[in-house]
């Protein structure tokens, strides 16, 4: 899958859950969820030792679901994602020894970046599908909005501080792809009930296409 089908692919998905596996049980019974919710697209960051079997498992039981392995920063762990089953990669920054690895690799990596110099360079590397990462607090869709009047042929996934009550103002950009958080499974830090993740998830993706 090169950059511009997974673009196609990551447009039709809207919005991306960023699963923080508390156990391998967790991560599984909140895909169910948010898949109840709509889902169609999983990030799970590579944080904690469960973050793969949990991958590998989500996958084995939502083939058709487009799971991403995020917080990639080492050719080892792009390694480890490729096995686990991942469709493609997530990193937060854009590091050229990452992107040679993925760009001679089964699957792509959507490189983060803030800056239109990161932008610059991201697309001198071949990826024309990025993360706007943290996208808030480095100005969220008001930087995004000028980007997308510079790189006409560029994508969004942005996050980072990204709440429900923000996410009509991101749909309306022609260059978000979607819009990846944790908003619609965690509150306060805490898990929310199974049912609530599944409202959520329904509540985000009406919000992403709310005119």
């Amino acid at each position: 899958m090169n950059y511009s089908e997974l673009e196609q692919r990551v447009r039709a998905v809207g919005v991306v859950p960023i699963l923080q596996p508390r156990s391998v049980d967790f991560c599984l019974a909140a895909i169910d969820a948010l898949v109840e919710g709509g889902a169609s697209s999983i990030e799970i960051v590579l944080r904690s030792p469960d973050a793969l079997p949990a991958l590998a498992e989500g996958k084995r039981r939502h083939p058709g679901l487009l799971f991403a392995a995020g917080t990639i920063l080492e050719p080892e762990q792009y390694a480890r994602a490729v096995e686990a089953g991942a469709d493609f990669c997530i990193s937060p920054g854009l590091d050229p020894v990452m992107m040679d690895v993925a760009n001679k690799g089964p699957i792509r990596i959507v490189p983060g970046v803030q800056t239109a110099s990161e932008v610059i360079a991201a697309r001198r590397m071949g990826a024309t599908l990025l993360k706007f990462y943290p996208s808030e607090p480095a100005g969220g869709t008001a930087v995004l909005a000028d980007f997308g009047s510079i790189f006409s042929d560029v994508s969004f996934m942005p996050s980072g501080k990204i709440g429900m009550a923000s996410l009509a103002a991101y749909g309306r950009l022609s260059n978000v792809a979607s819009v990846g958080g944790s908003w619609m499974y965690m509150e306060a830090g805490a898990p929310l009930p199974w049912p609530e993740m599944t409202a959520r998830m329904q509540a985000s993706l009406a919000a992403m296409t709310a005119t």
